[in-house]
């Protein structure tokens, strides 16, 4: 018997929308505005995101510095997790 699953390409697909749209919507350090919208704090669009992941049990993926650490004095560290870049 051959089956196939569509669910699991949806679900995929699903949350690399919802990856798209927590790579945009980042609250900045500077103001804690979206920088994508300018709205304070989380913005809904990004919320959503995130309970995207939390019912799938999955962690998103995250982009060092993208809530722009400089803007209130902070540089970021040439150090990584896996050493120097």
């Amino acid at each position: 018997m051959r089956s196939t699953t569509y669910y699991a390409m949806t679900a995929d697909a699903q949350l690399a929308e919802a990856q798209r749209l927590l790579d945009a919507h980042v609250t900045s350090s500077a103001d804690g505005c979206c920088v994508a919208c300018g709205i304070p704090g989380p913005c809904p669009k990004r919320e959503t995101a995130v309970v995207m992941f939390s019912r799938t049990l999955r962690l998103p993926r995250r982009k060092p510095g993208a809530s722009r650490p400089e803007a209130i004095g902070r540089r970021s560290s040439p150090y990584t997790w896996f050493g120097n870049e």
